[in-house]
């Protein structure tokens, strides 16, 4: 089978981004034109739940879907993105990373963005009562692989707790913050009661994939609305690998080593 299921994956929009984070910045106009080619395309908008139950139950798959999902939980998804979403009737999915709500972006301090403003809890509620799907996205936005057993379950089971609980109805589905994840981290997933978790991989999800390792497109602030459609195509990026690539392996060690480094230099 052929069909593949393009999951976009974008964090912000925004036309006065900080210069750290101007790569996963799209202005607000090329982000309207990248829905527009969508609909212009003939394609059918999905929630990441409606792919993961597609996957599930072996359906078929309606030609041409694709799934619109952000990461983080920024404010401007209220401001910009949702509004340009609604008006063309294309549902998202959005993962908010719980620890920050209403605070700023904390961990993009080292890219000169620690103070990008965060969606509030008024802000999810009104959202996910307008109709986007809520998933988690961890307390924190660690690297779950490297920071430890114990703590990445805080941070996966914690973050639909909380979620949960602003919302107040179920959080079926988590993001792996930068996509980082590892067997372990997916099965601790699983055990805290997610249905489906989303990965980034930079290829297209396909009926095949796995439900706890989602691949995502990352669309970055250069995307052209003619390489949107070349990813939506195929012809830009591969259909998803069912298995890990090695140079993926061999980054995991690489982090791994830095962040155990890091913690014998401050234990030292």
């Amino acid at each position: 089978m052929n069909t593949v299921i393009p999951i976009l994956l974008y964090h912000s929009v925004q036309d006065d981004a900080p210069v750290g984070f101007g790569p996963w910045a799209v202005t607000c106009k090329l982000f309207a034109d990248h829905m527009d080619a969508l609909l212009r395309l003939g394609y059918t908008g999905l929630s990441v739940g409606e792919v993961v139950n597609l996957i599930r139950s072996g359906a078929e798959v309606p030609p041409r879907s694709v799934a619109v999902t952000f990461d983080d939980g920024f404010a401007d998804f209220a401001s910009n993105a949702w509004p340009v979403l609604k008006h063309r009737g294309l549902p998202a999915t959005l993962y908010v990373t719980t620890g920050v709500v209403g605070g700023r972006s904390e961990w993009l301090g080292p890219v000169g963005a620690g103070e990008l403003p965060m969606l509030d809890g008024s802000a999810i509620r009104e959202l996910a009562g307008d109709g986007v799907e809520m998933g988690a996205h961890s307390v924190t936005h660690p690297q779950l692989d490297c920071i430890g057993r114990e703590a990445a379950s805080r941070e996966i089971a914690g973050s639909k707790k909380a979620l949960e609980e602003l919302i107040e109805r179920p959080v079926d589905t988590f993001a792996y913050p930068h996509g980082y994840h590892d067997k372990a981290v997916r099965q601790m997933v699983i055990e805290a009661g997610y249905s489906s978790a989303a990965a980034v991989r930079n290829a297209l999800s396909h009926p095949q994939d796995d439900p706890f390792a989602l691949a995502r497109y990352t669309v970055m602030a250069d995307c052209s609305v003619e390489h949107l459609e070349a990813v939506l195509a195929g012809t830009a990026v591969k259909r998803a690998r069912p298995q890990e690539r090695w140079r993926t392996h061999v980054w995991r060690q690489a982090r791994r080593f830095r962040a155990s480094k890091a913690r014998w230099g401050s234990n030292a």
